[in-house]
């Protein structure tokens, strides 16, 4: 599958001085999140957007207070996906219970409607290949099994090395315990070991620990990082001859 875009980066400044620092010497691992840092999931997908025309309902508000708690909960596995895309429907309107099965489809089957940024394969198997130990570490109520099908269509689905998934360890990022699940495989220390993300709490998160952090398409507040990197390319910088 070819990559449908090439990343832009959701703050376009350049990165201030106190960013460009030496690379760890000591650096053998690499943590990274999932959505927004290997890929972009589309935004409307069409499927769902018919099906609300269709039905006359309307657009949920996702960034509704009661939304946002909900699927922080099924991030964190104490509600069902299920529960959660079930609670989305409720605020598109009203509808027969053979209306919210299908919505119920169309949302699941719209979670792997997702672009992978340029140059993410190559550049992960150069990595792996170099020596670096690679592990997800993802807030989100997707299982693991699912993610590495989406994986599998651009061939990084056998490139990890650990896989720590919010939903089935009931952890949630920026909490310790999710980034300790993912570190623990590689066994490596935190001061072996970088995260890549995007959102400021989540590498802080990591900087809490020890880790090294790297912001790719970062959020317009995400403005603390050891490095930023603008391609996901660039991360081959940081192999040692």
């Amino acid at each position: 599958m070819q990559d449908r875009f090439t990343e832009t980066p959701k703050s376009s400044a350049a990165p201030p001085e106190s960013y460009r620092i030496q690379s760890p010497p000591n650096l053998k691992g690499l943590l990274f999140d999932a959505g927004d840092v290997i890929y972009r999931r589309r935004r409307d997908p069409p499927a769902f957007v018919a099906f609300l025309s269709e039905n006359g309902l309307r657009s949920p508000a996702y960034d509704a207070p009661e939304l946002k708690s909900l699927k922080r909960e099924a991030h964190a596995g104490s509600i069902s996906r299920d529960a959660f895309f079930d609670a989305v429907l409720e605020h598109c309107g009203p509808m027969s219970p053979e209306q919210v099965e299908a919505g119920r489809a169309i949302l699941a089957a719209a979670q792997g409607e997702i672009d992978f940024f340029t140059s993410v394969p190559e550049t992960l198997w150069r990595l792996k290949h170099a020596g670096f130990r690679l592990g997800i570490v993802t807030n989100t109520f997707d299982a693991t099994a699912t993610k590495l099908q989406w994986f599998r269509r651009v061939g990084i689905d056998t490139v990890w090395d650990s896989f720590a998934t919010s939903c089935e360890l009931k952890l949630l990022k920026p909490a310790p315990g999710l980034y300790l699940a993912a570190l623990a495989p590689l066994d490596l220390y935190p001061g072996q070991v970088a995260f890549v993300g995007h959102a400021q709490g989540e590498l802080q998160g990591a900087k809490s620990l020890g880790m090294t952090t790297i912001a790719f398409n970062r959020d317009s507040d995400a403005v603390a990082a050891d490095y930023v990197i603008h391609r996901f390319s660039e991360l081959l910088e940081f192999i040692r001859d």
